[in-house]
């Protein structure tokens, strides 16, 4: 990976570049998420994005790099481009039907499904411009999702989870280890049923 370099002078632009990078998935070398403002207090002002965050007093090596408002520019490009929602296969089902508007106008398919449009958990203007064939908009299936459960020796429901990377188990569903069916089977035993999540 192409390691990126953002110069940055105030704090709130120091956690600015870190907001995006943590809603990236990046993280420090430790893999922790902090603003840890006590490294710009001490003279960091240059942040670098490889595999993951580091940062500097200066910049070593004179590697080329940009200020935060050409950072920040590049995240609205970013933003403007093609965007992908995902969404279960009833709703994406419907949406192709209406997209395909059969024996009416597209116009009159998005009226005559109106109250369904406004039913999907996504801005509407993002499903209107799917609809009119925006390039830009994508929706796809989302992928389903299972966990594993079973009951414990007084009958009540448990779900396996992982504690320091051991399976384990809790009652609480939110908590369960959750992946791709493939994923799940391999965690599965005797004691453990497989059930989607959703359901």
């Amino acid at each position: 990976m192409t390691e990126t370099v953002v110069h940055v002078t105030t704090l709130e632009q120091w956690k600015s570049v870190l907001d995006v990078w943590f809603k990236q998935g990046y993280a420090w070398p430790a893999g922790d998420k902090k603003y840890s403002a006590e490294i710009f207090e001490s003279g960091g002002r240059f942040l670098f994005l490889g595999d993951y965050i580091t940062y500097s007093m200066s910049n070593p090596d004179s590697k080329p790099f940009i200020e935060f408002s050409e950072f920040m520019e590049q995240q609205k490009e970013d933003n403007k481009m093609e965007k992908v929602y995902e969404v279960s296969q009833s709703v994406f089902d419907e949406l192709q039907r209406i997209k395909a508007h059969e024996g009416i106008s597209l116009i009159g398919a998005i009226t005559l499904n109106a109250q369904f449009i406004k039913s999907i958990n996504v801005g509407k203007k993002a499903i209107l411009r799917y609809l009119a064939d925006d390039p830009a908009i994508e929706f796809k299936v989302k992928e389903q999702l299972y966990r594993l459960s079973g009951t414990d020796e007084d009958d009540d429901e448990v779900y396996m989870t992982f504690n320091c990377g051991i399976p384990t188990w809790t009652y609480i569903k939110d908590n369960a280890f959750t992946a791709p069916l493939e994923e799940i089977k391999k965690w599965q035993t005797p004691a453990w049923e497989i059930e989607k999540v959703g359901e």
